[in-house]
């Protein structure tokens, strides 16, 4: 689990503040996976958003 969802997860930040975030994760990437990560989070609205972070936390 990346930062940015460990801090969605905890509160501390809001998918608003995490889709901000994103932007800059992407353009940084330097590891494939973490650039497919980063994608499909982008890709997703809101609540699907959000369950995929929570679904992260179980893994």
């Amino acid at each position: 689990m990346c930062l940015m969802c460990i801090e969605i997860l905890k509160g501390k930040m809001t998918i608003r503040e995490g889709r901000t975030a994103l932007k800059e994760l992407i353009a940084t990437a330097d590891d494939q996976a973490q650039l497919a990560h980063y994608s499909e989070l982008a890709a997703l609205d809101d609540e699907q958003f959000q369950k995929k972070v929570e679904e992260s936390s179980e893994d």
